[in-house]
């Protein structure tokens, strides 16, 4: 090889070397930290909130281009709003030459955030006056290669109607970032996952969720989706469409072994493992909407379910003779269903304890099946059975405007017909209930309806009330 040739090869070396050496140089000599009280303003201008570092920061340019930054907080009037043990960012070192940046991967670590709304439904993280402007500017063209977040925790909290939700130990990995526009959902584009080992709401308590998240074409996705709640196994997905003026959005999801006992307020009332599948869909820009648009259906199955505190069997055969206790109280666990936490508002079943006297149920099978539309769902196949004794529900409930839409609770022979029931009206939290009723036909001058046990209640002809799935108890 001769000289000139080595001299072309060792061209490129030489200049390569040189940049790194450079490089080294800039990072050692630049003090970075000398520029945080005005990276600080830039924060502040940026939220419009007071921003501290309160930690070091570092430049890089070897083996990658980029920086870091400590223990960052973001307050409101003293308090928190967001705090960050670590933030980093790398940017691609060629571009730079070319004064462009191109951010190619932030990290955070240990993110903290604490959203609180007033009284008034003012968020923390606002200003004073502080309104979207009607006529905003289009979003810059941004791109990111990859984002990483870990162990992050949030906390809201709604001052006005006490509701609180927590996430710990939450990690978020998303790939292929890029957005631009006026419209954000237009354009945004990403594919990434996100798990939390827990989550705490109304009650609830979710834990090990992971999901897979897809967003493209005005259109974002959760799917496939997995966490545990109340000892449950919890499958599905999520998608929504921003698109339309009025989003639209659906669920598929699935639990399997969800126990009654961990659910909120049922640890006292009752015991078992139930089955519960949705498939929803709904439109809208708030919840007013989404409730009045919501359609689907709703299934909660389960068998050998422990009712404590009441046995049902007895009550009823109290009824018989005193007819002093509301069906619909003794039906209100096969009314819930799966709309539990909806429709149980203005019930107090403290009458129902106190005729039960103690002992338990035993619910041998439960069906609650409802079909949603436009708000209203309507019950498809609704009771269950006792050692002794069928009850079943008819009719409709207006999640939209909370009100019972001729809701009937039976008891029932052997042959489906009502031999007691119950019409139930109005408004969850202040329902109307007419008097008991009882099969015409069972009636005698001579003979006292207490004379004949429920369950021989069965001759003669009547109108079925319930022909649905689930049998009569055997004898």
């Amino acid at each position: 090889m001769n000289t000139r040739m080595k001299r072309l090869i060792c061209i490129p070396g030489a200049l390569l070397a040189g940049l790194l050496l450079a490089a080294v140089i800039i990072e050692h000599a630049f003090d970075i930290n000398s520029y945080k009280p005005r990276i600080e303003t830039a924060l502040s201008d940026a939220t419009g909130m007071e921003a501290h570092i309160n930690g070091p920061m570092k430049l890089a340019l070897f083996p990658r281009a980029g920086a870091s930054v400590e223990k960052i907080s973001l307050q409101r009037k003293g308090r928190d709003v967001a705090t960050l043990r670590k933030a980093e960012v790398a940017v691609r070192l060629l571009p730079l030459l070319r004064k462009e940046v191109l951010i190619q991967w932030v990290g955070l670590t240990g993110p903290e955030i604490f959203i609180t709304k007033d009284r008034k439904g003012r968020f923390n993280f606002e200003g004073p006056g502080e309104k979207a402007a009607a006529g905003e500017s289009p979003l810059p063209v941004f791109e990111v290669g990859k984002i990483s977040v870990k162990d992050g925790h949030l906390l809201y909290q709604d001052e006005k109607s006490g509701e609180k939700v927590e996430a710990n130990g939450c990690d978020l990995t998303i790939k292929d970032l890029s957005a631009s526009g006026k419209r954000l959902m237009d354009t945004l584009s990403l594919s990434g996952t996100v798990s939390c080992r827990e989550v705490k709401a109304k009650g609830f308590r979710v834990t090990d969720t992971k999901v897979a998240l897809k967003a493209g074409g005005g259109t974002i996705q959760a799917s496939p989706l997995k966490m545990k709640i109340s000892g449950g196994e919890v499958k599905g997905a999520l998608k929504g469409n921003m698109l339309n003026k009025s989003p639209e959005y659906s669920a598929d999801l699935s639990i399997a072994g969800f126990r009654m006992e961990e659910a909120p307020g049922q640890a006292k009332n009752i015991r078992g493992a139930m089955d519960l599948k949705a498939h929803l869909t709904a439109q809208g820009r708030n919840s007013d909407e989404l409730s009045k648009t919501a359609r689907g259906e709703v299934s909660l199955r389960g068998q050998d379910l422990v009712l404590l505190n009441i046995d049902i069997d007895r009550v009823l055969e109290k009824y018989e003779k005193s007819q002093s206790i509301n069906i619909v109280d003794v039906g209100a666990f096969v009314l819930a269903g799966p709309l539990s936490t909806v429709v149980t508002k203005g019930y107090d079943l403290g009458g129902l304890y106190k005729a039960s006297v103690g002992g338990e149920t035993t619910i041998q099978r439960l069906v609650s099946d409802w079909k949603i539309a436009k708000g209203i769902a309507r019950a498809e196949d609704v009771a269950f059975t006792t050692k002794k004794n069928r009850m079943a529900l008819k009719g409709s409930l207006d999640l939209a405007h909370e009100r019972f839409e001729d809701v009937t609770v039976a008891v029932l022979n052997a042959k489906g017909c009502a031999v007691f029931s119950q019409k139930i009206t109005g408004a969850f939290r202040n329902p109307r209930m007419d008097k008991p009723g009882m099969l015409k036909s069972l009636l005698n001058p001579f003979i006292s309806l207490a004379e004949k046990p429920i369950d021989l209640l069965s001759g003669g002809s009547c109108e079925v009330f319930y022909k649905g799935s689930l049998p009569h108890p055997a004898k």
